[in-house]
């Protein structure tokens, strides 16, 4: 078996490691406790208008600060786990 090089500039390999660390970073970034109704249906995989609903049937909180519409991630996540949404 035969080895295969081929040279690969400085600038590259600054990129391709700046972008790695940037993924890692996304990742482990702490999440944050209160989802955008957008937010909310991406974390629970459905669409916003079933997050719309949980709020208004009572199964989620109605939490906002009064120019938005926000979900607790905690309560989502209790939700979703127990089989709901």
């Amino acid at each position: 078996m035969s080895d295969f090089a081929f040279p690969v500039p400085d600038g590259l390999v600054e990129m391709i490691a700046q972008r790695a660390a940037d993924i890692m970073a996304e990742k482990s970034a702490p999440a944050t406790r209160w989802l955008t109704i957008p937010e909310a249906a991406e974390h629970a995989r459905c669409k916003p208008q079933r997050i719309y609903d949980l709020r208004s049937g009572g199964v989620l909180r109605k939490t906002g600060d009064g120019a938005s519409a926000l979900v607790d991630r905690q309560e989502l996540d209790r939700l979703l786990e127990g089989g709901g949404v």
